[in-house]
């Protein structure tokens, strides 16, 4: 992968883990997520008068993709209710880069590398440490439903989206039109389903609500543009570095426990990540 684009997926990665903790620390998941959505669905709007409608074709797409995040967030709402950041989080993510490979060699026909198997390898290492550690009686199967669902979904998106930006030549105009088209239609599910709730959370944590929006809309642009230059599974995985600054905000910001096991894995998902991205 291109240094550059490597660099600016790192970085888009500390930018989703920090979103993803505001959300964690914000009560109702689904409000929150619908906050976020409002600012970064306004702030697409604004770029709609710069960019070109997309095609039929990439429009299909669209319609299609709206489906996996909508199901995306649901379930991510409803993981964070049952698991801590640095255990939900890496468990969910962590999935992610291995789904993203086969649905990419399956529907795009991107056929990986060696450095990139043993990287998708060392990810699932990580995450049995995880989700194993002292035995993990406390992970419900329900959090671990809920959890692979999430890696399902973004998986499922993240090689979609791909397949769209390159359909329709041109990547921040799809963006721009998805994340109108997607904060739209979930910020409809969260109203008719918290109503007033919604209104009264986002002007009590009005703050956290315009700087995960601005987050969350950033971290994706620099993700789309990526998949626009590498494959699908590569970038997926090199995203999955958040895991490392997710338990490393879970910790400092929200007071959950570090312990050296739990270090121990995160730093094998990072190891994989990296052997992915950036062996040549």
């Amino acid at each position: 992968m291109d240094t550059g684009v490597a660099v600016a997926i790192l970085a888009a990665a500390l930018l989703h883990a920090s979103w993803q903790a505001l959300v964690k620390s914000s009560g109702d998941g689904v409000v929150a997520l619908a906050g976020m959505n409002l600012v970064s669905g306004t702030l697409a709007i604004a770029l709609l008068p710069f960019v070109q409608a997309p095609t039929l074709a990439a429009a299909l797409v669209i319609a299609l993709s709206l489906l996996l995040h909508s199901g995306y967030k649901i379930a991510l709402a409803q993981l964070y209710a049952r698991a801590d950041l640095s255990v939900g989080y890496p468990l969910a993510r962590g999935l992610t880069p291995t789904f993203a490979t086969a649905l990419a060699l399956i529907f795009l026909e991107e056929v990986p590398r060696g450095a990139t198997l043993a990287g998708v390898f060392a990810i699932s290492l990580g995450i049995a440490g995880l989700v194993f550690e002292r035995g993990r009686r406390m992970v419900s199967g329900a959090t671990v439903v809920a959890a692979i669902v999430v890696g399902l979904t973004v998986a499922a998106y993240s090689a979609l989206d791909a397949y769209g930006v390159r359909l329709n030549g041109d990547w921040l105009g799809f963006t721009a039109w998805l994340v109108v088209a997607d904060s739209t239609l979930f910020l409809a599910y969260a109203l008719a389903t918290r109503r007033s709730k919604a209104f009264a959370q986002w002007r009590r944590d009005w703050r956290r609500t315009l700087v995960s929006g601005a987050l969350g809309i950033a971290s994706y642009g620099v993700f789309m543009w990526a998949l626009a230059r590498a494959q699908v599974g590569a970038v997926a995985a090199l995203r999955e570095t958040s895991i490392v600054f997710a338990a490393l905000v879970g910790t400092l910001m929200l007071n959950e426990r570090m312990t050296g096991a739990r270090s121990l894995s995160i730093l094998l998902v990072a190891a994989g990540a990296a052997a992915i991205a950036l062996i040549r």
